[in-house]
């Protein structure tokens, strides 16, 4: 048989990686083109549970009565606190209201009494009987603006319309975030590598993983909604962490002399087992958050470990032919320097952490049993008003129509026809006990009575967040169920949102739990060590605490957004940790010492625990730039897990390895 040469094998090679990613190129301009028919799920149904009793409770609240569609609009007289409402702006005023009226999607106006001769407030609702409100809502609220009269200031408010608005900042955010994330990347990758062919290797296919992602979240007919928004920019920072652990493999391999289409290969194989374990813990670590009730979450979380499979796949298809075709050249320089200090670092790291062993692992110890301590003192809150920054006209305006009317949301009291309630003697007494409330601000119109005989009695609610409107609605149910009535039911869009605030809350914190239980048993098995298990989840676990101990010593509540931060950091801080086990494993089978094994894991794992850090730090520290409190939350909150998650990997775990006797592989 002709044995090819050099030339000949290499120029095969080339031309194979060529075809691999013309391969790749066509499905991904494909699914690209598909996610541009992305829209953004305007009324948030994403964000509210199906098959709750609230939402039953709507259900039977629209069968009977309606959809409740309402916004509120006050007219203030200037200068506010002041002013007063002349004849002439109330004249304007009526003619505005009639043009409202005549709207289409309007199905009332109504003004609201006792407001003063400063402002005047309106209560609107809308038609919505398929729950298709939010072209009424535009409509209106252009309507009162433009029109609104030049001595008067307006402001709008109420749930639907604040809907709307996050949804507008949702798509904003989108366009947004990204780009930035992207364009940190690379410059930090630039910057660090110098060359452009092994930035292009990083970062193609995150990037291809990512498109692929979000043209079947398209092609399924997902929208986009206030969690999903962060998705991609999650992805991007899990392909280019594992991307840095492929590029410093492959230099360390053309340090020790190989080809470049050799040293390509010989990377991939030395990653295999720890990529494949960290996938599948990332993966494991998403999925956690299926365990939600809200469609978005578990749609944010089985999406993202469907991108994760996909980007590891990708990754180890398309980085060879990468290398292959635009790193052949990487500079004599990089590769020596990579080779020095890697070697330097090692010896200086693990002679620095074994020193101070001892006091590593007392401190870490210590330092976890007082932030389990504080986790006692963690509240659960959520205001979805807050997901907008604090200088939005939404929220400004929010803030004028309670100082009006005491609150802008409405909830009802659904009272059966045949409940004991249904009486309209004892209806007016239990609705002046809850009017009575301090979380409730007044009523909001008149009762109403179905044809079929069941009443609605609407009460506007002060400003508060799902911490106490919760269980002023557990109150209300509970109160009348003691007065015999256990059928009356609190409804209406601000119950929904504020229990399934509560709910996703409750449910993420779950499926953090059973995260942490399953990503243990997968330390198990892909270990094969009860061991090296249990050392895998110390420098994991412990960022958590640190994390969420922070919170609690700041009175800082859990909300949507950082809840959600233990399943999801927990799947991506764990890829560190399985690069630095399984190089201390292999040079502890092959019966290296504790201390030299450790030296031997800083060397060729060290740097690219150093950069994946910063990557992922400065990634998620990018979104701190976001609009919305969710991305901000979020985003902040990771980049201090990932802080946290480096200094125990880097310090934490090799103080417990170098004097840890861990037994054999097979023996545990």
């Amino acid at each position: 048989m002709l044995k090819l040469g050099p030339v000949t094998q290499a120029h095969r090679t080339q031309r194979g990686a060529w075809w691999l990613l013309l391969v790749l190129l066509v499905p991904t301009v494909w699914l690209a083109i598909r996610q541009l028919d992305l829209s953004v799920d305007i009324e948030n149904d994403a964000l509210k549970s199906p098959g709750s009793r609230e939402a039953q409770a709507l259900v039977e609240r629209v069968e009977q009565f309606g959809r409740d569609v309402v916004i509120m609009a006050a007219f203030q007289a200037l200068p506010v606190g002041s002013g007063t409402v002349t004849e002439v702006e109330a004249k304007e005023l009526e003619r505005l209201a009639a043009a409202v009226r005549a709207l289409p999607g309007v199905k009332s106006l109504r003004n609201w009494p006792n407001t003063g001769s400063g402002a005047r407030v309106w209560a609107i609702e809308l038609h919505a009987e398929k729950g298709d409100y939010a072209g009424a809502v535009g409509a209106v609220e252009h309507l009162v603006r433009e029109q609104c009269p030049a001595g008067l200031r307006p402001a709008l408010s109420g749930q639907p319309l604040g809907e709307l608005v996050i949804a507008e900042e949702v798509q904003a955010e989108q366009r947004t975030i990204l780009p930035l994330v992207v364009g940190a990347f690379l410059a930090l990758l630039f910057l660090y590598y110098r060359h452009a062919g092994l930035v292009l290797a990083i970062l193609a296919p995150a990037g291809i993983g990512i498109v692929w992602t979000s043209g079947i979240y398209a092609l399924l007919g997902r929208e986009l909604d206030p969690i999903s928004v962060m998705l991609q920019p999650v992805l991007l920072t899990v392909g280019v962490a594992a991307g840095v652990h492929w590029i410093e493999a492959y230099l360390d391999r053309l340090h020790d002399g190989l080809a470049p289409e050799v040293a390509a290969h010989a990377a991939l194989a030395d990653l295999i087992k720890p990529a494949m374990l960290s996938a599948l813990t990332t993966v494991v670590g998403f999925l956690a958050l299926a365990f939600n009730s809200i469609p978005a979450v578990i749609d944010f979380g089985v999406f993202a470990a469907l991108g994760t499979a996909l980007t590891y796949s990708i990754a180890g298809l398309a980085t060879p032919a990468l290398l292959t075709l635009f790193a052949r050249r990487v500079g004599a320089r990089l590769v020596e320097r990579h080779g020095r200090t890697t070697g330097a670092l090692g010896r200086r790291a693990a002679d620095w952490v074994a020193a101070r062993a001892l006091a590593i692992r007392v401190g870490a110890v210590l330092v976890a049993l007082g932030g389990l301590g504080l986790w006692t003192q963690i509240s659960v809150d959520n205001d979805p008003e807050r997901v907008l920054p604090a200088e939005h006209r939404f929220r400004r305006d929010t803030a004028a129509l309670t100082s009006e009317i005491g609150g802008a949301d409405v909830f009802d009291l659904l009272v059966p026809a045949g409940s004991k309630l249904a009486d309209p003697v004892e209806l007016a007494l239990f609705a002046g006990y809850v009017l009575s409330r301090p979380e409730v601000a007044g009523a909001a119109g008149p009762p109403l009575l179905s044809k079929g005989g069941a009443w609605l009695v609407r009460f506007l609610i002060a400003p508060s967040g799902s911490s106490r409107r919760e269980p002023l609605f557990e109150h209300i149910e509970a109160r009348a169920a003691a007065f015999g009535a256990p059928d009356v039911r609190v409804t209406g869009l601000a119950v929904q949102i504020a229990r399934d605030s509560g709910r996703l809350i409750r449910n993420a914190i779950l499926g953090a739990a059973t995260s942490f239980v399953t990503l243990f048993v997968i330390f198990w098995i892909g270990f094969r060590s009860l061991f090296y298990a249990v050392l895998a989840m110390i420098p994991n676990v412990l960022p958590c605490i640190v994390v969420y101990a922070t919170l609690a010593l700041f009175g800082r509540p859990l909300t949507v957004a950082t809840a959600m931060i233990g399943s999801v950091l927990l799947g991506l801080i764990v890829d560190d940790t399985i690069h630095l086990l399984h190089r201390f494993r292999e040079q502890r089978q092959r019966g290296v010492e504790p201390l030299a094994a450790v030296e031997h894991m800083f060397q060729h794992g060290g740097r690219a625990l150093l950069v994946t850090s910063i990557v992922l730090g400065v990634g998620f520290a990018v979104g701190l730039c976001g609009s919305l409190s969710t991305t901000v939350e979020f985003c902040g909150l990771a980049t201090a897990t990932i802080a946290t998650a480096f200094v125990s990997d880097a310090v934490v775990l090799p103080a417990i390895l170098v004097s840890a006797r861990v037994p054999e592989v097979g023996h545990g």
